[in-house]
């Protein structure tokens, strides 16, 4: 399993862009940033977009992904297939009525016709499996102010998971502890630790709050953990908050990370 990290910051800044992982190419976990790092080309191998939630910051590229793809496809480029956003239906419903609507943007559904629409929207239910290739993405869900699901990745027998936004939750841990070949782990922790009211009112965690939701996770210090969504302008204190938890394995994301996960 290749993972590309896109971005993964919890706020835009000059050179710092929002969550966005890429998959194997194909497949994207949110789309806060694809087309600010991915050329042409590279966007054109995405087939799929597994949406956790539907704030702007992990939806905003949806818009340009599908801009550029409808205009390849209406120059009658073969290769420009659609692309399926999978997502709960309560997200769905909130893209097609708050986003993809003819007012904030086009709808991208019923362009360049409306029979064969550059985006597909494919919806799920949570912890139901949905089969990718080789790859198997669950959707699990977490505790954010709006419906928000967190992912499992399964490829040959080996897992990843990938919290998406939450603050302090529980069964996803429960899931994770069930994996037998439980390989990473990308956690949110968005504030400093001052910012823990903060925190909490936004469905967010600090470091603080990160490391009590790691003692959850049975394999702690068995696994690599990763930090994402952390606020630019907070990040030089957010990192020596993180160091004096001394967790094993740990580390904050950077926007330039890859990573091969193998069996």
């Amino acid at each position: 399993m290749k993972i590309r990290i896109l971005g993964c910051y919890g706020g835009q800044l000059l050179g710092f862009h929002l969550t966005s992982f890429l998959v194997n190419d194909t497949i994207l976990l949110d789309a806060g940033s694809p087309t600010e790092i991915l050329t042409l080309e590279e966007q054109s191998k995405i087939q799929h977009i597994f949406l956790s939630h539907t704030h702007l910051d992990h939806i905003k590229d949806i818009a340009f992904l599908a801009d550029n793809r409808s205009l390849k496809r209406w120059s009658g480029d073969a290769d420009a297939a659609p692309i399926t956003i999978h997502s709960l239906q309560d997200n769905l419903d909130t893209l097609s009525e708050h986003f993809l609507n003819n007012k904030v943007w086009p709808d991208f559904t019923k362009i360049p016709t409306k029979k064969d629409g550059i985006l597909k929207l494919q919806s799920f239910e949570s912890e139901c499996t949905v089969q990718i290739g080789d790859v198997h993405i669950t959707p699990i869900g977490v505790n954010h102010p709006v419906p928000c699901t967190g992912f499992l990745l399964d490829q040959a027998g080996v897992q990843v998971l990938f919290t998406s936004d939450t603050g302090h939750t529980d069964r996803i841990w429960e899931v994770a502890n069930a994996q037998p070949n439980l390989r990473a782990v990308i956690i949110d922790c968005s504030f400093p630790n001052y910012c823990e009211e903060l925190a909490e009112m936004s469905g967010h965690l600090t470091p603080k709050g990160m490391a009590k939701e790691l003692k959850k996770l049975n394999k702690l210090g068995e696994v690599a953990i990763y930090l994402y969504h952390m606020k630019p302008e907070t990040l030089t204190e957010m990192a020596t908050e993180v160091e004096a938890e001394n967790i094993p394995h740990l580390r904050m994301l950077t926007q330039v990370d890859e990573f091969i996960i193998e069996a």
